[in-house]
């Protein structure tokens, strides 16, 4: 029933020309980013928590992972115990701990766990920069503490993991913390000194009663904040310094809501938290190599290996023309491993040519695996196949 839905929602033709076109300022489009994150992320937990016998479907999502994560009754589990440990010991760890239980949350636990255990502590970061100053990896303002955990950075994708913890009653209450605009300014993100335009993930609650997120930047296609292509100057094994600064705090509770469909708030707090923190462009395991395979007019160049992701490039055609006859130029696309499973996708930078064909590079999560293909179907009911380019990864 819900497939025929959603078919026919895809069928669904719209002539936006009968719309005005409006133009939403920076803080319009902000709210709006947060409000689709959480309107879609509280439409699952509904789904999920209609379903009868939850244990069952716990372990249903566990017998879906990756066979290096075993999660019961809290317990996590990876081939290193070691490593398993380090993991455990940082904020993904408890991000990994926070998403299990939940259908929806499984690609969580799979990009946290292989993101997590290529992570450095940013403590780290820092005591190998002695001598530079200025840098503040926790930050208090009226019984609100901030502090940034663990970073990532392979020159396509930046991650850092962030911890909240407070004495407040009207914010230990929630069950998670928006980053909300204060006079138009809830945060700024600056890399380098330029202002980014970036979606911040909310603070979840954790059993704990601390609040964690992990925030990515994209390094393929950067913005700043006025929606301008930036060039960040990233250099291979050169430093980023992130500065970020929150400036207003609501928390919520993710089943209530407000008259006006709203989460319902248990309480806000405002002030000035400024972290400033480096990471490293981590450059030392990409790897590139060469596909050079064709088909349907689709071609796969080539490819890099990241300590967490696999980049493709790749050629696409007008697919406006034929055989294709796509009016939106929008195809399906996606990285299948060899069982037909498609890989999480990650980040994706296109650029256009005025021919309509276009040249893009699409990250995907990557775990080791061998033997891949890169598919693209019609986006439509019939998914018919364009193109499945089969490769290996060396």
């Amino acid at each position: 029933m819900a497939n025929n839905i959603y078919r026919l929602l895809n069928e669904i033709e719209t002539d936006f020309s009968e719309y005005e076109k409006t133009e939403l300022s920076s803080k319009e489009k902000e709210e709006h980013k947060q409000r689709i994150l959480m309107e879609v992320k509280r439409m699952k937990k509904r789904n999920e928590n209609r379903k009868e016998n939850r244990k069952a479907r716990v372990w249903k999502t566990v017998a879906g992972a990756a066979a290096a994560c075993v999660i019961t009754a809290g317990a996590f589990s990876i081939a290193n115990p070691v490593q398993a440990q380090e993991l455990l010991s940082s904020v993904f760890g408890t991000l990994i701990e926070n998403s299990q239980g939940e259908k929806y949350e499984q690609e969580d636990t799979e990009r946290y766990q292989t993101i997590g255990e290529n992570a450095v502590a940013v403590q780290e970061e820092v005591d190998k920069r002695q001598g530079e100053e200025g840098y503040a990896l926790t930050a208090e303002h009226d019984g609100v503490t901030i502090s940034v955990s663990d970073v990532y950075c392979d020159g396509y994708i930046l991650y850092y993991t962030t911890t909240l913890q407070t004495d407040r009653e009207e914010l230990m209450s929630a069950d998670g913390i928006l980053l909300e605009k204060k006079d138009g300014e809830p945060y700024d993100i600056k890399i380098n000194g330029t202002h980014m335009s970036e979606v911040i993930r909310p603070f979840e609650k954790s059993a704990d009663g601390t609040y964690v997120a992990a925030q990515q930047i994209d390094l393929m296609n950067p913005y700043d904040i006025s929606s301008n292509p930036v060039e960040l100057g990233i250099e291979e094994n050169g430093t980023l310094v992130v500065e970020w600064t929150v400036r207003q705090l609501d928390g919520y509770l993710s089943d209530k809501w407000d008259d006006n469909g709203e989460y319902q708030a248990t309480g806000t707090a405002a002030g000035e938290w400024n972290l400033r923190f480096p990471v490293t462009v981590d450059t030392s395991k990409n790897e590139s190599f060469d596909i050079n395979k064709e088909e349907n007019g689709i071609l796969v160049k080539r490819g890099v290996k990241t300590k967490a992701g696999l980049v493709l490039e790749v050629e696409l055609p007008d697919f406006t023309q034929e055989p294709y006859n796509d009016k939106y130029n929008d195809p399906d696309m996606g990285v299948k491993d060899s069982e037909g499973n498609y890989i999480q996708w990650l980040n994706q930078k296109s650029d256009l040519r005025e021919d309509n064909t276009c040249t893009s590079q699409i990250m995907v999560l990557y775990d080791g695996q061998k033997d891949l293909s890169f598919c693209v179907t019609t986006r439509d009911e019939d998914q018919i196949e364009i193109a499945d380019i089969g490769f290996q990864v060396p």
